[in-house]
């Protein structure tokens, strides 16, 4: 019975009107899309199946943790991931990294007069500008990327993008991401990764060494062609590194936690 009274008081302090958590405080954000993958140079496959021999990207699972301080600034932790799996041919990608978020209508805070009021669902009635229903967040980041198949490539990436968010109470938010990532690979594919070996690239193709000769590398050639090893990168491997890029735009549904701050 108390546990039961406790429990009460908790879930009406979390949904009370009082709570302002989009002015400072920690949210949890889950982002399911469908995504975009464009390349013409990150070959992943041996062969030339039905589903293709570049990366795909189909549904895109993406897990949010960020801070926001003071309304106007914060950072964000996430994680991504895409797969594909036809006729037990199985691959995918993952994506590792953070951003720093800005909110610029918070700025309009200090510049519009604090008189005039904006409707609100939650708390019914209008509101003042600070404690608006809507939020507009632009970030800029990065992180590790690792995308395979039959081949792997592995580095980081950069990331920029916008996000728009309603608060349906002030600790539940709905909204649209659209983050947009310009994949930063290593010159290197992975033809095996447990004896972490592999070829140089040059774009959508391959080669690799006997001794000190440049040999060309055909697709289909596996694990079978003059792989090197992953630590020989920077030595061997001075070719542009393939070039991808992903787009994942997402629906967001949210937790936040206020700070009062």
């Amino acid at each position: 019975m108390r546990f039961a009274s406790i429990l009460v008081v908790a879930c009406i302090a979390l949904f009370s009107s009082s709570a302002s958590a989009r002015n400072g405080g920690l949210y949890f954000e889950l982002a399911p899309s469908w995504g975009i993958y464009d390349t013409e140079e990150v070959l992943i496959e041996e062969g030339n199946d039905d589903f293709g021999d570049f990366p795909v990207a189909t549904f895109v699972p993406a897990l949010k943790l960020g801070l926001n301080l003071f309304g106007w600034a914060g950072a964000e932790a996430h994680v991504t991931g895409h797969f594909w799996d036809p006729d037990n041919d199985t691959g995918g990608a993952g994506y590792v990294g953070g951003v720093g978020r800005i909110t610029p209508l918070e700025i309009l805070t200090y510049v519009l007069p604090q008189d005039p009021m904006i409707p609100s669902l939650f708390p019914v009635g209008p509101v003042k500008w600070r404690d608006r229903p809507f939020d507009l967040g632009i970030s800029f980041g990065g992180g590790y990327t690792i995308v395979g198949e039959d081949y792997g490539y592995t580095g980081g990436y950069f990331q920029w993008g916008f996000d728009l968010k309603w608060f349906v109470t002030p600790n539940l938010s709905l909204g649209l991401d659209f983050p947009f990532r310009h994949l930063l690979y290593q010159p290197f594919r992975y033809s095996n990764f447990n004896r972490r070996e592999g070829y140089c690239t040059d774009g959508e193709d391959a080669f690799g060494f006997a001794g000190n000769t440049k040999i060309p590398v055909p697709p289909n050639a596996g694990e079978f062609g003059p792989a090197i090893p992953a630590g020989d990168v920077d030595e061997r491997c001075d070719e542009p590194a393939p070039a991808a890029f992903f787009f994942a735009p997402a629906l967001t549904i949210g937790g936040v936690f206020d700070f009062g701050i």
